[in-house]
């Protein structure tokens, strides 16, 4: 049976407990300070209360916001009630309870700020940190704490109005010498007590059993001596220093010698060796010594005016406190990041142990890839050529289609009028031979027959039949002219070309995509050709791009037109316009584009990738445009790239030189 374990206190009573012995703390703390300087109108230039409430609600939290408020009406009532009648006894309470939920409001407003700068990371580890506690808490929140508590003390008539502003000034600065020697103690104690817990406990343990801190050493695997003499300097020099700083603070406060300044180099050296809290505790050693000595009117700080002599006191220690917390804060930052090397020097320790192993693993391993890749580097080119011979081939077999498509119209027009031109010349014929039995006067049947055979409308079909016969054959020539120019198979590699001939060759075989259709009407053709000299170029290759781009083209309308009815279409009809230019001495550009369904930003930097395709499985390869790409610019040593946007067009721009400049 598992027994359950409760607390010894309840979590309430334990808060309970907090905010009693914060309100007993504050308002010692207040009557000492009240004690030790205090003005005509009962404000303190030195104020260390607040630095407790401070330190508290960071460490517990806000429920320990009761305890400041608490404590600060009891510091306060006791030193402006007014007994003389229950009236004015209730009366004076009152600017006491608004003093007390002033220093509340202000010591939460002040810990809520720095909690949500820093994350409620501790406050004094990062020099940003420390900025960002001694402007938000220990400055920004004394202003509600001053602003209210002399504002009551006015109301009150406690404080004439007249001096608000010097009051305001002195109450203000001396909550803030408060928070900045008072809350860093706490805080800094609290991180030590979180940060060695273990070894604390673990310490005392051995400390109450043995006696003898040697076994304790000898556990931690430390050689005794060493220890000893360790743990004697751990033990002393915190001594030293205390010592150190009671006589500087002796001789410069209470022998008149003005050596203040002698305490910096022992809060330095405390920095260094003690960390921030026995920094934080000297300081504190330090204000109370200068304090003591400034009441009873020795030291550098001492004037005709008591309060204006520790005015300038805890200007003083303000000073000394933000430079020593700064010092820590660096110290911190500089130890984690040494501690962060050496990890990483351990671990590059490690790594570099095994590294030789593994680079010997690595080299076999690379040896062996090394001479498959070479392998596969082989069989690739061979596939690469046989992908490109295939990709020719897919542009041969569109080629062919559109050929067949364009030469089958002429051919049955042809084929079709020549029956009726074997019928009329049968006509004649006979005509002729009719007219040649009655010639020279013939007779009525031979008119009659005459008449039936029209003799007049037989000449002007024929002629009509034979001019559409030379149409047809026109139509073929073009057709086989185009394909001589398209393929430029009776030509040299390199040579001088009209590269507008190699356009309209790849149109002309096009041409049946680009007719009207029941579904959609024509794609209107725009040429903007400029005056272009001849390119030196393989015009095999470059009609080749041509026909690629073109008809990817096509493809982008058909699809932009898929879903789209034939009137929607009419209205914005499909259009590819091709436009050349001369945009340097040696240099030609041509752009096409349409007005397609576009391309995705994010494909266009793979368009001419190999093998990469947006089109279905069996309608393309993915090399069109990667084999184009390598004609333009290894062939040629030119440029393509594109440009498009979704939904309006895609444009193809190629530049070539004049001049053929081979790269490969």
């Amino acid at each position: 049976m598992i027994q359950q374990k409760f607390p010894i206190l309840p979590y309430a009573l334990k808060q309970i407990i907090g905010v009693v012995v914060l309100a007993i703390a504050y308002y010692e703390m207040a009557e000492i300070s009240r004690h030790l300087a205090s003005t005509p109108q009962d404000v303190t230039p030195v104020w260390p209360p607040d630095g407790i409430a401070a330190g508290a609600v960071l460490l517990f939290g806000n429920w320990m916001g009761y305890g400041v408020l608490l404590g600060s009406f009891l510091a306060n009532y006791w030193a402006f009630q007014d007994p003389t009648s229950f009236l004015s006894l209730v009366i004076s309470t009152l600017p006491v309870l608004g003093i007390a939920i002033g220093t509340t409001l202000g010591t939460m407003l002040g810990a809520f700020l720095l909690r949500k700068i820093t994350h409620l990371r501790y406050p004094l580890e990062r020099v940003t940190d420390v900025f960002k506690f001694l402007l938000l808490t220990g400055m920004v929140g004394p202003n509600i704490n001053a602003t209210v508590g002399v504002a009551c003390l006015a109301l009150s008539g406690k404080v004439p109005w007249t001096a608000y502003g010097t009051v305001w000034l002195t109450w203000w600065i001396s909550n803030v010498s408060g928070i900045f020697i008072v809350t860093p103690i706490l805080l800094s104690w609290r991180q030590f007590i979180q940060k060695n817990r273990h070894f604390i406990w673990q310490w005392l343990s051995f400390s109450s059993t043995s006696g003898d801190c040697e076994n304790l050493f000898n556990i931690r695997h430390f050689r005794p001596s060493s220890s000893r003499l360790r743990f004697c300097l751990i033990v002393i020099e915190p001594f030293i220093l205390i010592g150190l700083v009671i006589f500087i603070g002796k001789v410069a406060f209470d022998e008149g010698y003005h050596l203040e300044y002698m305490l910096i180099p022992m809060l330095i050296w405390s920095a260094f060796r003690l960390g921030q809290p026995g920094t934080t505790l000297l300081t504190f050693i330090v204000a109370a010594i200068a304090a003591i000595a400034t009441v009873n009117g020795k030291g550098g700080f001492v004037s005709e005016d008591l309060n204006q002599s520790l005015l300038q006191l805890q200007l003083f220690i303000a000073v000394i406190t933000l430079t020593i917390l700064v010092l820590t804060a660096t110290i911190a930052e500089r130890v984690q990041a040494e501690t962060k090397l050496r990890l990483a020097f351990a671990e590059l320790a490690r790594t570099n142990e095994t590294l030789e192993i593994r680079v010997q693993q690595r080299t076999e391993e690379l040896n062996q890839k090394n001479t498959t890749l070479q392998q596969t580097l082989q069989t690739l080119k061979q596939t690469q050529l046989q992908m490109l011979q295939s990709e020719k081939m897919s542009a041969l077999g569109q080629m062919v289609a559109g050929v067949a498509h364009e030469i089958n119209n002429p051919i049955s027009f042809i084929h079709g009028n020549l029956v009726y031109l074997s019928e009329h010349i049968q006509d004649l014929l006979r005509a002729l031979q009719a007219y040649q039995q009655h010639y020279p006067n013939p007779p009525q049947a031979l008119h009659t027959e005459l008449d039936k055979l029209e003799l007049d409308f037989l000449r002007e079909d024929m002629t009509k039949i034979l001019q559409s016969m030379k149409i047809g054959t026109e139509r073929i020539s073009t057709i086989v002219l185009s394909l001589r120019n398209f393929s430029r198979l009776d030509e040299a590699e390199l040579k001088a070309v009209d590269i507008h001939q190699g356009i309209d060759s790849s149109l002309v075989i096009l041409q049946h995509r680009l007719q009207a259709t029941t579904t959609h009407p024509e794609i209107q053709v725009i040429k903007k050709y400029g005056q272009l000299p001849l390119i030196e170029c393989d015009p095999g290759s470059l009609n080749q791009v041509f026909m690629n781009l073109l008809s990817n083209a096509v493809d982008a309308l058909e699809e932009f037109n898929l879903g789209r009815s034939f009137p929607d279409i009419s209205a914005n009809l499909n259009s590819i316009c091709i436009q050349t230019s001369q945009i340097d001495t040696n240099l030609v550009m041509i752009m096409i584009s349409d007005n397609g369904i576009g391309i995705h930003k994010d494909i266009c930097s793979k368009l001419f990738d190999p093998f990469f395709t947006t089109k279905p499985i069996g309608k393309g390869t993915g090399l069109g445009l990667f084999i184009s790409y390598q004609i333009v610019t290894q062939q040629h040593g030119g440029n393509l790239w594109c440009d498009s946007t979704l939904g309006q067009g895609t444009k193809f721009v190629i530049e070539i030189p004049v001049k053929a400049k081979r790269i490969a």
